[in-house]
């Protein structure tokens, strides 16, 4: 009967680790991939009477450990504005101006777990910024564009985000990003009689979503 009990004993715990390695939920991918709305109150476009630049991004995180991790992101971001002024003899003009960046970046990012599902993170990056940017004006028939010569230029930035995660593999963000980066306008006769340096030092407020695979 020992025989018999101990050899029960030793099948019930058995089948009870299997059924644990079976409902143990896999290791979590290293990877995740994300994607974000931004808006950028970056400093100088004041200068040309915009507003902040409006935009998202794509993000692609990789986690060396639970606590350090890199990122590539790629982002876009586009400032307009609009107006109309009346010249003697000629009559109403219509302007709108614009100007594009697109950041690409890299950064290394540490997290600060606050529980299962809230951490905190941050982290210093460096990019490369592409400019572009044109003036259009029309006056009845008339109508032409200016292209702003803007230089591409490389930046630095910081980075400080909450992220809640309510399941394993899905989580949503919400982050401040500082970004360091200038540029210039090319004189082209029109716009500036000379070369202007523009500081694009300012805040974009990030929010999106990550996936881990």
């Amino acid at each position: 009967m020992k025989k018999i009990a101990v050899s029960l004993v030793l099948l019930m715990l058995a089948v009870s680790s299997a059924c644990a390695e079976e409902t143990r939920p896999p290791p979590m991918s290293r990877f995740s991939a994300g994607a974000y709305l931004s808006y950028w109150n970056a400093k100088d476009l004041d200068d040309l009477d915009l507003s902040g630049a409006v935009g998202g991004g794509i993000l692609g995180q990789f986690r060396f450990h639970k606590l350090l991790g890199a990122e590539l992101r790629l982002g876009g971001y586009v400032a307009g504005d609009d107006g109309d002024y009346y010249v003697e003899g000629d009559g109403w003009y219509e302007t709108e101006t614009s100007i594009g960046v697109l950041p690409l970046e890299i950064d290394l990012v540490g997290f600060l777990p606050v529980d299962e599902r809230f951490c905190l993170y941050g982290g210093p990056g460096v990019g490369y910024y592409l400019f572009d940017g044109e003036i259009r004006e029309s006056n009845g028939p008339w109508d032409y564009n200016y292209d702003l010569d803007l230089d591409n230029n490389g930046g630095f930035y910081a980075l400080l985000g909450a992220r809640f995660s309510p399941a394993r593999n899905i989580g949503f963000f919400l982050e401040g990003k500082y970004t360091w980066v200038e540029t210039s306008i090319q004189a082209d006769g029109y716009f500036y009689d000379a070369d202007v340096d523009l500081d694009f030092d300012g805040l974009a407020v990030n929010a999106g979503m990550i996936l881990t695979f």
